[in-house]
This record gives C-alpha cells, sequence and structure tokens, in this order.
C-alpha cells in the first residue's frame, strides 16, 4: 500500500445508513446531515465537515463519507435526519484494539420517531413522468403533422390545378384550347378578325 493511500483511508471514517419510518417501512429522499448546532457534534468534527449531508434512496439507504483524524476517535457526532437528532459514536479502533482501513466503514439503522412526507417523492415521480411523456408527445405530434402535410399538399395543388387552367371548345374546329388562347386561336387558324374572335370567345364564356 503506497503512503497516499494510506493517508486517505486514515482520514476517511464512511457511514453506511439505513433509515426507516416510524411504522417500520423504510424512509426514502430523507435528508442526513451533520448537527453543528450548539452542544451537538464536536467542534473538531463540524469544521472538517461542515455542509455534509446525503439524502436517502428509495430503498431507505445512504452513505455518508466523514473527514476525520486518527485523534478523532471516540468523538460525538450527532446526525439530523429529517429533522431528528441521532447520536453516534466515532470508532476508529478495531476490535484488536488497532486502527486498520476496515475500521472506517460502519453500518448503522436509524428509526424516525414519525413518518416523512411522500412529497418529496412525488414531485421526483412527476418530473421523471414529465420528463419521459412530454418528448413522446412532442414526437407524435410532429409524426401527424408530417403525415397530413403531403395530403393537404396535394388536394390543395389538385383544386389549384382544376381552377387555373380552364378549357374552352374552339366553336369553329371543336378543338380544346386554353380559355385564355381561344380568341388568339380564332385570329390564327381561323382568320377572324380581333372583334369577331372577341365575340365568339365570349360566347364560349357564357355556355
Amino acid at each position: 500500500m503506497n503512503v497516499n493511500a494510506e493517508h486517505e483511508w486514515d482520514h476517511t471514517y464512511t457511514i453506511n445508513g439505513e433509515v426507516f419510518q416510524g411504522d417500520g417501512s423504510t424512509a426514502s429522499d430523507v435528508e442526513v446531515k451533520i448537527d453543528c448546532s450548539v452542544g451537538k457534534s464536536e467542534p473538531s468534527l463540524c469544521e472538517e465537515n461542515l455542509g455534509r449531508s446525503e439524502r436517502t434512496s428509495m430503498s431507505g439507504k445512504f452513505q455518508l463519507a466523514l473527514h476525520v483524524h486518527s485523534t478523532d476517535h471516540g468523538l460525538r457526532l450527532v446526525l439530523d435526519i429529517d429533522g431528528q437528532s441521532f447520536n453516534h459514536t466515532i470508532n476508529l479502533n478495531g476490535d484488536d484494539g488497532q486502527q486498520t482501513e476496515e475500521d472506517r466503514t460502519v453500518d448503522a439503522e436509524f428509526t424516525l420517531d414519525h413518518d416523512v412526507s411522500k412529497m418529496g417523492m412525488y414531485i421526483i415521480i412527476a418530473l421523471v413522468g414529465m420528463t419521459i411523456t412530454v418528448p413522446f408527445l412532442y414526437v407524435i405530434r410532429n409524426s401527424k403533422s408530417s403525415t397530413n402535410q403531403p395530403q393537404v399538399s396535394r388536394s390543395s395543388l389538385k383544386k389549384k390545378a382544376s381552377t387555373s387552367v380552364e378549357m374552352a371548345r374552339c366553336p369553329k374546329c371543336d378543338v380544346k384550347v386554353k380559355e385564355s388562347n381561344l380568341e388568339s386561336h380564332l385570329m390564327k387558324v381561323h382568320h377572324q378578325s380581333e372583334s369577331k374572335a372577341k365575340e365568339l370567345a365570349e360566347s364560349v364564356k357564357d355556355e
């Protein structure tokens, strides 16, 4: 073991905890922090760990890693769990009285005298649900829009084609030509005068 690794474990104390509600069920999403108010945790522990906190998982478990020194053995640590205080004594010595790396991890259970609020958990579930649902609805909406858009376009084009290009039958040769070209057709092909061609074209439009 190198010096740095030894120094690291020598300054670490980890509490693997599990929190239960008053009815015996696990307490999920509750805050676990060090209580550094007057008369609570030893000042030396607070100096190194002020502000450290964790939240319990859905199964009520948490892992709180603290910075300690070998001289902190036997000091009192007070944990604030959902507003309730729990005393914990820092034990750095093993059964043989020696301080080893294995002694720097402890398992502990904490039982609250009350049931915790489920509001935080409900909010998390709602946010997760929204995160999944909103993009899903967005994809469906875009999918429907892309499916309907070509149909609208084809319908519009068909309507536009049927209304913008009007055909007329020539009264002289019975050939269909564009309505806008009928006068020119009568003048060039059938040698009608401009006034006569216009008159014939108007009569066809009025039919």
